[in-house]
């Protein structure tokens, strides 16, 4: 079964204990948690959800996001930010004469950004858990502005190179940050105790090593068309069978209106659990 919702912008909760380790928060009591982070649009928060040891940890994941994957696109897109964006933006050229480092407008810069993508969770294939990503890949999508010969002042025949100067992704970071958007979903649609969770908690909190046993995407076939400019992001919740193994699924799609004509982001998904246990009761007898 898939059923696609938007839960954007709704408040949930609040959950009364810490959703990854369990601790009541002590004296420093419990923290909203983003769904999706704030940084990338993300409104949906469920209350009183996280410890501030547990927070720390989640909030580098969010901001790994941020600033590592998304942040010249959050730039060009004036996606909200709890800091002020800058003015000019760096862009590395390999010009005629030699390679430069310019700062540009946003409007005049270049960039790229590039998505990391590998196979379905290991557990949806029957694999071993393991922490290898096998034969990860990237979409990349680039901007150039029409009028960069013009910012860059090259005549007529005179060629120059943008380099991609994104930073190598840390693939397990990466996926942890997913794995964070996915099990923050399932909470807020099954609660806390309506679903079992597995390890999903210790993935996220880096106690777990085989990421890519739960989190995953498609490295073999493109990226279908972007959604309509009014949808920021894209989810689907998939309670599937397979392998004999019945999964709950969280598939989704961060800035799903962006990309090219043709290919929009990718679409990840990330094994949240199992359906709870139904535990059958019958009436004593006298």
């Amino acid at each position: 079964m898939i059923v696609e919702e938007d839960i954007e912008g709704k408040i949930y909760g609040p959950v009364g204990e810490c959703i990854y380790c369990g601790s009541n928060g002590g004296i420093d009591d419990l923290r909203s948690e983003h769904i999706i982070p704030f940084s990338l649009g993300g409104n949906a928060e469920l209350l009183k959800a996280s410890c501030r040891a547990c927070e720390g940890i989640t909030s580098y994941l969010d901001g790994y996001l941020a600033r590592s994957i998304y942040y010249n696109l959050r730039v060009h897109t004036g996606t909200q930010s709890r800091n002020k964006y800058p003015d000019l933006l760096p862009t590395e050229v390999e010009m005629p004469d030699g390679k430069k480092t310019l700062h540009l407008p946003t409007d005049d810069h270049p960039f790229f950004l590039n998505m990391p993508v590998w196979g379905y969770p290991g557990i949806m294939r029957g694999f071993q858990p393991s922490p290898d990503f096998g034969d990860a890949k990237a979409h990349v999508y680039w901007h150039v502005p029409d009028n960069m010969r013009q910012t860059l002042g090259l005549p007529d025949g005179e060629l120059a190179v943008i380099n991609d100067t994104s930073r190598r992704i840390n693939l397990t970071t990466f996926g942890r940050a997913l794995a964070k958007i996915g099990y923050c979903h399932a909470v807020a649609k099954y609660g806390l105790r309506g679903f079992r969770r597995l390890v999903l908690p210790d993935l996220i909190l880096g106690k777990y090593p085989n990421v890519p046993y739960f989190v995953g995407g498609d490295n073999h076939c493109l990226p279908p068309p972007p959604t309509p400019r009014g949808k920021l992001h894209e989810l689907q919740f998939q309670d599937i069978n397979y392998l004999s193994l019945r999964l709950l699924v969280i598939a989704f799609r961060i800035f799903s209106h962006s990309g090219t004509k043709e290919h929009g982001m990718p679409i990840y998904r990330v094994v949240v659990g199992a359906p709870a246990i139904q535990r059958a009761s019958s009436k004593a007898q006298p």
